[in-house]
């Protein structure tokens, strides 16, 4: 069972004792004094380590040394006189670095002692000689964190969690973030998660509550099945929140994790093996649709896809976004898009998918992107036709959708900066901001609107589906969604 751990400098031994008690009502298993951040910080050492015995949970001790991102500057022997009373006060771990170890070997007669490996310029030297060092140290628990900037690199921590002996191998960073909520798939000892309301002591560290609630730590096991997405950017995705409130309202054994992913090909076949399903967004929508061995029918002629999900013994590809546009638009429409005119900003894969389904279903369309060669690939494909940025503002459209990531998490930005037909109906495939600055001047010109948080919620269903045979409950997925994006606007 993966122990979670939430690590803690806090300088004055009354607001340790306050939120150790916090951590432990949110669930933690163990905490972690940082007591090099606290003597950063003006602490007095004898007064925290004089609280240990009064800490609601065990205590894992670590004075981190400056050179593996820690405050500590002093020499060893003042460092091991602070383990040595932090073993006497009652820690139940100490920390201790691989390369102190080895160069002052020295060992708790009580506590338990976890080897630590931080490497901040990537992982250096092979990490199974690292756990094999550890080992042979003495280590009860070898614990290794790698900055990593691709989730193609998760493969080598993943494979560290090898059952011959207790192992915590986690990667920093946003693109590390998926070896944390997935730790107990992969069976790490431990996993460090901040308060909700702290910054964290390593970057890519979750929050404690999510690490719980969103990500069902308490219930992954290594049979738990795993989905995901692949995107850059990724950290506004969210696919993580409507995807397991799906798997957890079913009752299914799954977890799904945001990766960033900027190398889709070298992802694919680093990582490709783990997954039950994954969500694609940009930019890997028509990377990763070469690399499938079998697409669905609508998703070959639009060349992109959204979604991977296994059939049989083999991966396909599909494209949700393209059925998800025309539910959209036919519903805002109250009818058939037959007939309608149709603009599309934009040419790259969420295009692709809009232009497809609007063709399909019997619409004109108008494409104009600030790349007019790959507007005029695009129209060549589908019978469509470009029009350049400079005379958009006179198109003859009854749609106008936002196939661009202009204005995602820029509220003030839009694609569109010309005056909006007030019979036309826009929609906007950015979902956070949830009001875009276009979907806010479409309401103004009194236009009607399809948010991009709609398209999201109808593409996600189809995903949905495809993986557990299930519905999404779309009505709870809404909620959530708007609430994640309600805290986001504050």
């Amino acid at each position: 069972m993966t122990q979670v751990v939430v690590p803690l400098g806090d300088a004055e031994p009354a607001a340790l004792l306050a939120r150790a008690a916090r951590a432990r009502q949110l669930g933690a298993d163990l905490l972690e004094l940082r007591l090099d951040l606290a003597l950063a910080a003006g602490a007095r050492a004898a007064d925290l380590l004089a609280v240990l015995p009064q800490l609601p949970l065990p205590a894992i001790v670590t004075v981190r040394h400056q050179r593996e991102g820690g405050r500590w500057q002093d020499d060893e022997r003042a460092r091991l006189r602070l383990y040595e009373e932090a073993e006497a006060r009652g820690a139940a771990w100490i920390d201790r670095e691989l390369a102190a170890q080895r160069e002052h070997p020295w060992r708790p007669t009580r506590a338990r002692l976890l080897l630590s490996y931080h490497a901040w310029s990537g992982a250096g030297q092979a990490l199974p000689e690292v756990v094999a060092a550890m080992r042979a140290a003495g280590a009860d628990l070898a614990k290794l964190a790698v900055l990593v900037r691709d989730a193609a690199e998760l493969a080598a921590l993943r494979a560290l969690h090898d059952r011959r002996g207790p192992v915590a191998a986690m990667a920093m960073g946003e693109a590390g973030l998926p070896s944390r909520v997935l730790a107990g798939v992969w069976g790490a000892a431990l996993v460090y998660a901040r308060l909700p309301e702290d910054p964290g002591t390593a970057p890519g560290q979750p929050a404690l509550d999510e690490l719980l609630t969103l990500y069902r730590l308490r219930a992954q096991r290594p049979e738990t099945a795993v989905y995901g997405v692949i995107g850059a950017p990724i950290a506004h995705s969210l696919s993580p929140l409507v995807h397991n409130l799906g798997f957890a309202h079913h009752g299914i054994d799954a977890v799904y994790a945001p990766f960033l992913v900027h190398d889709a090909r070298a992802f694919w076949q680093a990582c490709g093996d783990w997954f039950g399903g994954l969500s694609v967004t940009v930019p890997h929508k028509q990377t990763l649709a070469a690399l499938l061995a079998e697409c669905e029918p609508e998703a070959a002629p639009i060349g992109a896809i959204n979604t991977v999900y296994r059939r049989a013994d083999r991966c396909c590809g599909a494209n949700t976004d393209a059925e998800a546009v025309r539910r959209c638009c036919e519903r805002a429409l109250g009818g058939s898009l037959h007939g309608r005119c149709a603009l599309v900003l934009g040419a790259g894969g969420a295009a692709r998918a809009a232009v497809h389904a609007l063709r399909a279903a019997g619409a004109r369309v108008l494409i104009s992107n600030r790349t007019p060669q790959r507007a005029a690939e695009l129209a060549a494909e589908f019978a469509a036709t470009v029009v350049p940025l400079a005379q958009a503002a006179t198109a003859p459209y009854d749609i106008l959708i936002n196939a661009t990531t202009v204005g995602l998490r820029a509220p003030d930005d839009t694609p569109w900066p010309h005056p909006l037909r007030p019979e036309a109906l826009v929609f906007d495939m950015v979902y956070d901001p949830l009001d875009t600055g276009l979907l806010r001047r479409a309401r103004v010109a009194g236009c009607s609107v399809v948010s991009g948080l709609d398209m999201f919620l109808e593409q996600a269903s189809g995903q949905f589906r495809r993986w557990t045979g299930r519905e999404l409950p779309m009505a709870e997925a809404r909620a959530a969604c708007l609430a994640r994006l309600a805290q986001r606007s504050v």
